[in-house]
């Protein structure tokens, strides 16, 4: 648990997890990489709750085409949202 609230890779004890930190946190490629990763994560954390919110606005029968439109969602996904809710 120690490495784990370490925020230098040179205060961890366990070798393979400070040379992975260190990678990510002391190297050009292994910033990028993480950046990339962080990019994709935050990126389906807005998608998943963008298809939250057009759930709920198909509740309240906001039409397929609005809710693609503003969630910038593509609307074959929001018609299958719709399909299920249906269904």
């Amino acid at each position: 648990m120690h490495d784990f609230s370490c925020k230098e890779p040179d205060d961890m004890y366990y070798d393979v997890l400070t040379k992975r930190a260190a990678y990510f946190k002391k190297t050009q490629e292994g910033r990028e990489e993480m950046s990339d990763v962080m990019k994709k994560f935050a990126e389906r954390l807005v998608h998943d709750n963008n298809i939250e919110i057009a759930k709920n606005l198909l509740a309240d029968g906001v039409s397929i085409e609005i809710i693609a439109n503003r969630f910038k969602l593509p609307i074959e996904e929001v018609r299958k949202l719709a399909e299920k809710r249906s269904a």
